[in-house]
């Protein structure tokens, strides 16, 4: 092996010829950006690698960040030697004057972008950083023994002191994720996992193709790469010699020690992502998958009323306190504790095999809030994986009980059925509108039992339920209770009976993670009740209309009751505002969540000259034995009220034709409901059953359409040949029914089932 350096570059006659232009190199910049280049693959038959603009991109904004340690005042080096590459190359006879200037302006271009990323707390690796602090310290970085000394030192300071160092720094804004910094160093922690394999990859790639497919004109890059050695000799090789170009970038030894005695100091090294990272990652995603790149926050929940009543709740848990026990006493633990708590880092393996207490365990003894949020999540992160891959709790599809914390998460903490998110996981098709509470005949201790075929119709808001159902059932709702029981051991939800939810502190944790999971774009994808309560009525309502009803009422509630002046009126002019799509009817939906006896009769009376609501506003004072004058109601708004009544109607007869039809048993063309209802309407109204079909088009296309679907099976011609024209006008419109939020991805090759 090549101990000095495995690539074959001809560094000090470039490091020469830059000193006699009056224009001396940082010989360690200049290596680190021939060798990296090299390795891009790029050409070499003037002895050195040749610049293009895709390799210069890659080389400061990818290459660079990934594997070399500098100062931010010696950066420039890096830019200069890339130049002084670049005149090589065109006085080299490669490279026009026209291209050289166009490369070197490119490469200045590209520059802000480079001091970005050598600079940013997200673009570190393990040895980038301790590089960096060595370099700081004015450590001489190419002294192993320095290195090492200085390590030992580090290791020893307290552990605050150390995060300090770091710079990943926790948000300072109070509504911020307490594990901002808890994240910023499990990205570090992955980047490392990852560079070190992907230079090895690429030294492989140059040697095989050296030895395969030489070059015409271009020497040897890759010294004494091994030729017909077994896989297990070659990946080694090539592995160590990654190693020795780390430690050429970054510092002296120091690939090795943070591989060994101070494997502690370079958490997350192992053959996976660390857990709290995949957590945040997957959350996301599932966040985006529900809403794509919409505003959707979901509804503020109770949190801890401090950063220190968090730590609290963290630190009264049973399960972090039973894994700093297995931690201190790692040969007192039973098998199942060990291995939970080497996979969330109370423990570590050292290279002996002798087990020791690892970062998660200092946090647990020295961290403040922030560091012991970072060490729940991580638990959390294990805690999913683990049961996914166990016989009693394993999932039934990839993200089953990712999409359970969810689901409780849109609830804001409120109480939820075990039976109701058992079936949703199961992918049974539970109407969205249907409310309900947990079924309070379940016992509240015990073994869990599903409810009765008749309340667990109750529950789901699905009709004529039976025991077979309920048998279907169990296997999820057990599954989900054994998981909801582990999740109660962090201290982040709480079961009683049917009822389920998450606590303060889950709620806490879970808003983190979509937090960093999400970055900049998740400001208010998890609002605190402060933040909610700073809305304005258009961004109140354009959150409001995904919400769960049960969630939303409180929270329209509250925001009502904080508004210093009349709240009703702008809540009213977002609720009717133009949007495009099913977006109106969603927006009037709410106004079932609203409590409409808070609502003054001078504002009702206001209402009723709204093209969209004043038809609401007057039913709403009939209903307190008002008669407000008819005329001062639009036809347009009373087209809007009873187009969301036939909807209403609509979507309960297919429901229920869903859940009771036999098999393959087509929908009939013309609901009876809907017959009867459009019918009355169309008594009364001016014009009758084609005036009020071209009313209701008017008043929302959108939902209108599908009623025109059924009514144009209308036993009245001319209805008919009016909804045929709805229907078709739709149809060629260009707009197609959305599911509103996306439905959670159905498991391979299945079907969401019919229930």
């Amino acid at each position: 092996m090549n101990t000095v350096t495995p690539l074959l570059l001809d560094l000090d006659s470039f490091l020469a010829r830059a000193e006699e232009r009056g224009a001396p190199l940082d010989a360690r910049a200049a290596e680190a950006v021939l060798g990296l280049l090299a390795l891009g693959e790029a050409r070499r038959r003037t002895g050195l690698p040749e610049p293009t603009e895709e390799l210069a991109e890659e080389l400061l904004h990818i290459l660079l960040p990934l594997y070399v340690s500098a100062t931010e005042e010696e950066l420039p080096g890096f830019v200069a030697a890339l130049v002084a590459l670049i005149d090589h190359t065109h006085e080299a006879g490669r490279l026009n004057a026209k291209r050289q200037a166009k490369l070197v302006t490119r490469v200045h271009e590209l520059a802000e972008g480079f001091t970005q990323a050598m600079t940013s707390p997200r673009r570190l690796t393990w040895p980038r950083l301790y590089g960096n602090l060595l370099r700081a310290a004015g450590v001489d970085a190419t002294d192993p023994r320095a290195v090492r000394d200085w390590l030992e030192a580090f290791a020893a300071r307290p552990q605050a002191e150390r995060n300090a160092a770091f710079g990943f720094a926790a948000s300072s804004s109070p509504s911020g994720p307490l594990a901002e910094a808890a994240y910023a160093e499990a990205l570090c922690a992955e980047r490392s996992r990852q560079a070190r394999p992907l230079l090895a990859a690429r030294l492989e790639a140059v040697a095989l193709a050296e030895q395969v497919r030489p070059r015409p004109g271009e020497g040897l890059l890759v010294a004494d790469a091994p030729v017909g050695k077994p896989d297990d000799e070659r990946d080694d090789w090539y592995e160590a010699q990654a190693a020795v170009l780390t430690d050429r970038w970054t510092a002296a030894g120091l690939d090795t020690l943070l591989r060994g005695p101070f494997v502690h100091l370079a958490p997350g090294g192992g053959s996976a992502a660390t857990p709290l990272l995949a957590l945040a990652e997957a959350m996301a995603g599932q966040h985006l998958e529900m809403f794509g790149d919409a505003f959707a926050p979901l509804p503020p929940a109770p949190l801890p009323d401090s950063s220190e009543e968090q730590a609290a709740l963290l630190r009264s848990a049973p399960l972090p306190q039973l894994l700093a026990r297995a931690a201190a006493d790692p040969q007192g633990a039973d098998g199942r504790t060990r291995e939970l708590a080497l996979a969330s880092g109370f423990l570590v393996r050292e290279q002996g095999g002798a087990l020791s207490a690892g970062p998660s365990a200092e946090a647990w003894r020295e961290g403040g809030p922030a560091e012991l949020t970072g060490l729940a999540l991580n638990l959390l992160g294990v805690l999913l994986t683990q049961p996914a891959e166990e016989d009693e709790t394993a999932e039934e599809y990839d993200g089953e009980h990712l999409l359970t914390l969810y689901l409780l998460c849109e609830q804001a903490g409120m109480t939820q059925s075990v039976a109701r998110i058992a079936a949703l996981n199961d992918m049974w098709f539970v109407p969205p509108g249907h409310e309900s509470d947990p079924d309070a005949s379940v016992p509240a201790t015990g073994e869990y039992e599903l409810p009765d075929p008749q309340a667990l119709s109750a529950v789901l808001g699905l009709p004529a339920l039976t025991e077979s159902d309920r048998t279907d059932l169990i296997p999820s709702a057990a599954r989900l209770v054994r998981l909801m029981d582990r999740l109660a051991a962090l201290g982040i939800t709480e079961r009683t009976g049917d009822a389920v939810s998450l606590t303060p502190l889950g709620s806490a944790l879970l808003r983190d993670t979509l937090l960093v999971g999400l970055e900049g774009e998740a400001a208010d994808v998890f609002p605190t009740r402060e933040q909610m309560l700073a809305w304005d009525a258009e961004r109140l309502v354009a959150a409001a209309q995904w919400w769960p009803k049960r969630a939303a009422r409180p929270a329209v509630g509250d925001w009502l009751a904080a508004q210093r002046t009349d709240g009703w009126t702008p809540l009213f002019a977002a609720i009717s505002a133009a949007c495009p799509e099913d977006e109106p009817a969603r927006r009037r939906a709410l106004l079932a969540a609203l409590d409409a006896t808070a609502v003054s009769a001078e504002t009702l009376y206001a209402l009723l000259a709204d093209p969209v609501l004043g038809g609401w506003a007057e039913h709403t004072l009939h209903a307190r034995g008002q008669a407000p004058d008819p005329s001062a109601v639009p036809l347009s708004s009373r087209a809007v009220y009873l187009l969301d009544a036939l909807e209403a109607v609509r979507s309960v007869a297919s429901l229920e034709h869903r859940m009771t039809a036999a098999a393959n048993e087509e929908e009939p063309e013309l609901f009876a409901e809907v017959h009867a209802v459009f019918d009355k309407a169309a008594a009364a109204w001016p014009g009758g059953g084609p005036a009020l079909l071209t009313a209701l088009t008017a008043a929302d296309p959108y939902t209108s359409a599908f009623l025109a679907e059924q009514l144009s099976h209308h036993p009245d011609r001319a209805t008919a040949e009016q909804a045929r024209r709805a229907w078709r006008a739709f149809q060629t419109s260009g707009t197609t029914r959305s599911p509103g939020r996306k439905k959670p991805a159905k498991r391979a090759g299945g079907k969401r089932k019919r229930r």
